[in-house]
């Protein structure tokens, strides 16, 4: 059995001094590659401390790479060479001040984990290789020297951007027309630009819980940031009068984290709180703001029809739609594109037309002509298919579990994820609770993301997670959803 002196007087918590003593043993070599660990509850009970104590040290372990995490079997000392001398943690990279990164690029340790529902792990094997290699064959073959070299104009090329406003009219129901449109690396480059566009001098609101990232972007941006509380039906309008919000980036259609859908009558408000209709007295504001509507995963409603934008029911020029490529085609695929009202977009080619399009205009031809052939909205629907079956067998995993009594799904169908809440904690900390079960889960393969992360002011008072299922392998379900249970079970016993 191993044995740790751990001080209760030190200023360092007994889980911190056991993970580090255990650590220090892993890295020296005195606990080899291979070894099984003890098990929780006997290595509690031969140091006298609590089996969270255990849990937690061995979750850190586990995050961090030294140990692994055998479903039913135990843990065991992984080889830790190359990884002490990154020094990189893996939890360390998925945070993002307070939050998990919601379109990570992919993580290099994913292979080590049973199921992450974090979101920051791509789903492998999806992107379209042959049919994309073939469009880009012929974009080669077809396209002059001259055309595929040469720099877009800055708002794109238009050949792609006349290919993004067909698919919006026979997807979204909405009507843009090219010269609305600009093409961005990216969202976060383009959320830069509307920032330049639109002007510093505003109040830029962002969604609360929400993805911390935006509050990031928006204050790098020399602009003053306002939280605004989300209910069961979207941003609150009266938070917006009273907080002096000009500029809103909202989720209408799939909210990132809660999951909800903006019914039409919240939809309503917030449009006539763009046109400067509502004032915090309820009378004429007599100002005019602007919503950014956040369409990050509109393709992939399992439930349903597609939920019109906001931007297809705006006619006062107030919505400004920004989409990206990146759910569809991968993280790695930095595309986006943001559609104007006619009068920025006049006012972006006046006063921003001196900036160069940043994506190169071979990626953008051959994208147009992946978008003209129908091979893109084929692969999306070959995707939709795809990850509704692995919803779906997640979600009957998890009713089909030993504490399916005690989880509550929100929100499943409205995109690639879903809160899972928790009953039954009592008036134990939501947070507190999160973390204990994300570290008994951590340390049997599994990675959750506390919804306590997303937020930005004030707490939860259910324990909950956030469920991206878009990277779990849906062999994975019931695997996944046993270890979720057993990590319930274990925090609420």
């Amino acid at each position: 059995m191993l044995t740790y002196t751990l001080d209760r007087a030190s200023k360092a918590s007994l889980y911190e001094q056991l993970y580090r003593g255990l650590r220090a043993d892993v890295e020296s070599g005195a606990l080899k590659a291979g070894c099984r660990l003890p098990s929780k509850r006997s290595l509690a009970r031969h140091l006298g401390v609590s089996v969270i104590t255990v849990e937690a040290a061995y979750g850190q372990l586990a995050a961090e790479g030294y140990v692994r995490s055998l479903p039913r079997s135990g843990f065991y000392v992984q080889e830790v060479g190359p990884k002490a001398a990154r020094g990189t943690h893996a939890c360390s990279r998925l945070r993002d001040e307070g939050g998990c990164e919601r379109d990570g690029a992919g993580d290099p340790d994913a292979a080590e984990w049973l199921a992450d529902f974090t979101g920051a792990t791509a789903p492998e094997g999806l992107f379209p290789y042959a049919a994309w290699a073939r469009t880009l064959r012929r974009v080669l073959a077809d396209e002059s020297e001259r055309t595929v070299l040469e720099a877009a104009g800055p708002q794109g090329s238009p050949r792609l951007r006349a290919a993004i406003a067909m698919h919006l009219r026979g997807f979204r129901g909405m009507e843009a027309h090219p010269d609305q449109i600009v093409v961005g690396s990216g969202a976060q480059s383009l959320y830069g630009l509307l920032v330049q566009l639109l002007g510093r001098g505003l109040v830029y609101g962002v969604e609360d819980p929400g993805y911390p990232r935006l509050a990031r972007i928006y204050r790098s941006n020399d602009v003053r940031v306002a939280t605004v509380p989300v209910d069961d039906a979207g941003p609150m309008p009266g938070v917006l009068t009273t907080a002096g919000v000009d500029v809103l980036h909202c989720m209408p259609s799939h909210q990132f984290p809660l999951g909800t859908t903006t019914p039409v009558g919240r939809r309503r408000e917030l449009l006539a709180w763009a046109r400067g209709d509502v004032g915090p007295s309820g009378q004429s504001a007599g100002r005019s703001r602007y919503l950014i509507e956040d369409d990050f995963d509109c393709e992939f409603r399992m439930a349903g029809r597609p939920v019109p934008p906001l931007a297809a029911l705006d006619n006062a020029g107030r919505v400004v739609y920004a989409n990206t490529f990146t759910k569809t085609l991968g993280a790695a695929f930095r595309i986006g594109y943001v559609v104007l009202p006619w009068e920025l977009a006049r006012r972006f080619r006046d006063q921003l037309g001196f900036y160069a399009c940043t994506v190169g205009a071979l990626e953008q031809l051959t994208l147009a002509r992946f978008m003209e052939s129908g091979d893109y909205e084929r692969h999306v629907n070959c995707q939709r298919t795809y990850f509704r079956r692995v919803q779906n067998a997640l979600v009957d995993a998890l009713a089909a579990s030993g504490a399916a009594d005690r989880l509550h799904l929100r929100n499943v169908g409205a995109g690639l994820h879903f809160l899972m809440e928790v009953r039954g904690a009592g008036k134990t900390d939501a947070a507190a609770c999160e973390r204990a079960i994300a570290a008994d889960a951590a340390a049997r393969g599994v990675r959750l993301a506390p919804l306590s992360d997303y937020r930005m002011e004030g707490a939860s008072d259910v324990p909950a997670f956030v469920m991206s299922f878009a990277a779990l392998a849906e062999e994975r379900a019931s695997a996944a959803a046993a270890v979720i249970a057993d990590a319930v079970r274990e925090a609420l016993s």
